[in-house]
């Protein structure tokens, strides 16, 4: 087994993610969002592709660092271009990452990242999509959803800068 090295951010995030290779790993607990029930939610992303009309999206949020939004300020999660373009489509360049529900014998959901958040003062690791929750929960909405999930962040490592990174914490295996 290899070592993993931390990534704390500015250290005040409740949860921590690893480098390991050219990946970011993150473990921790997931809630949906979006989607057309989401009393509490108008569909807008920030990579601009809307929730609302689309009950299939298999897709997630990040709290990828935003320093200037105090609800993302100091992320582990460095900042990534969304893996899809605001028409919906593919961005060869943009972040996608592979879910694992705890618990449940599957092959990971690849996902592409569309939205910021959620942010700290949840403690949550990931948002997904409904549709995506629907794969571990098949009754899961925005409302009810919470699963423990470990997630890779493929490529995320190429992304990271020492402001985003903070100071190595400790290493692991992995």
């Amino acid at each position: 087994m290899k070592e993993a090295t931390s990534l704390r951010g500015d250290g005040s995030w409740p949860w921590t993610a690893w480098v390991d290779g050219e990946d970011i790993l993150v473990e921790g607990i997931s809630t949906a969002f979006g989607g057309d029930d989401d009393s509490e939610d108008d569909g807008s992303t920030a990579s601009g592709f809307n929730t609302k009309g689309h009950p299939g999206l298999f897709a997630c949020a990040l709290p990828m660092r935003d320093d200037d939004l105090d609800a993302l300020r100091g992320s582990p999660i460095p900042r990534m271009p969304f893996g899809l373009h605001a028409d919906g489509t593919r961005n060869p360049e943009g972040a996608w990452v592979a879910v694992v529900f705890d618990g449940v014998d599957n092959a990971p959901a690849v996902l592409p990242v569309i939205d910021l958040g959620p942010g700290k003062r949840t403690g949550h690791v990931i948002d997904l999509t409904v549709a995506a929750a629907r794969l571990r929960d098949a009754g899961a909405t925005a409302d009810n959803f919470e699963a423990r999930v470990t997630y890779r962040i493929i490529g995320g490592a190429r992304y990271l800068t020492s402001e985003a990174a903070g100071t190595a914490a400790s290493t692991r295996d992995t």
